[in-house]
């Protein structure tokens, strides 16, 4: 069989790599390597859309092969982080699948979650670990933080809105002062889906910005749409230091920040490259 070989750039882990090659529907047939013997950093953002574009294309009887980073450390990191964790049986990779060894740097391995009550539990194990890492008034994020990502992989579990029906979450305490969440899926997105029941929000950059009003939703539900809301009332309430929420979805891209409870900017927006599936990023920095 052919290998089709896609190299990973160097500065591909970061946050700011949006390249589209991460879901490269339209390949040839034959087996993909996914090279990433150049990459230098990775982040939870990198890793949860990467675990998606391995699932996808075994989904579609592709064999993935990944080649490990030439960086020794940046294995580890990855082994840490669990990439390698019940891979689809058609995906071949050598690196191991370690325990974190560090508490207070690692909060969430890669997690792959296709069902209501895998949802739940991580609720309770995000619960358990925010609280414990954001004492006191920052308790309150903790709370945001569980709330959003109950909500977002709700919709890929039990509304539909996933092709595969999973969603993807990892968080990262990088210092005790930086932490970062990253949830996502491979469905439809966000713009699709808020017009089922906003037929009118033809601009995908409109529908981003519509869907992380509080309760506004795709389903029509008047219970929900209340996780983005949730976490930017809590950005502000707790007062951290920097709060940056981004999101990615079609067309449409989203970004807030706030800085000691004040909101520098909020601004939705419409590009012309299409991301597949829905990807949030969450960073949170304290003082």
């Amino acid at each position: 069989m052919s290998e089709i070989r896609v190299l990973v750039p160097p500065d591909a882990g970061t946050s700011a790599y949006w390249g589209e090659w991460m879901m490269l529907r339209d390949l040839p047939d034959g087996a993909l390597v996914l090279d990433l013997t150049n990459l230098r950093f990775a982040d939870p953002l990198f890793l949860v859309r990467m675990r998606g574009f391995i699932d996808w294309h075994c989904s579609m009887g592709r064999e993935v092969k990944i080649l490990r980073p030439g960086d020794p450390s940046l294995c580890v990191y990855l082994e840490r982080m669990h990439l390698a964790a019940d891979l689809p049986s058609g995906c071949h990779c050598d690196l191991a699948m370690i325990g974190p060894n560090d508490k207070s740097d690692v909060l969430i391995p890669v997690r792959r979650l296709g069902t209501r009550d895998a949802v739940e539990e991580l609720e309770r194990e995000l619960s358990d670990l925010y609280l414990a890492h954001f004492s006191g008034p920052l308790g309150r994020l903790a709370e945001a933080f569980t709330r959003t990502v109950g909500e977002i992989s709700d919709n890929a579990t039990t509304h539909g809105r996933s092709e595969e029906g999973v969603s993807y979450v990892a968080a990262q305490r990088y210092k005790r002062e930086l932490c970062v969440l990253a949830i996502g899926d491979i469905g439809m997105g966000i713009p699709a889906h808020m017009r089922r029941e906003y037929p009118h929000l033809d601009d995908d950059g409109d529908a981003v910005r519509e869907a992380t009003k509080e309760g506004v939703s795709g389903t029509g539900d008047a219970d929900r749409g209340i996780g983005y809301q949730y976490v930017i009332d809590g950005m502000k309430e707790t007062k951290v230091h920097r709060g940056e929420l981004r999101l990615w979805s079609g067309r449409g891209r989203f970004r807030l920040e706030t800085r000691d409870g004040l909101q520098e900017r909020r601004r939705a927006w419409t590009v012309a490259e299409s991301t597949v599936g829905t990807w949030v990023r969450l960073e949170l920095v304290g003082q």
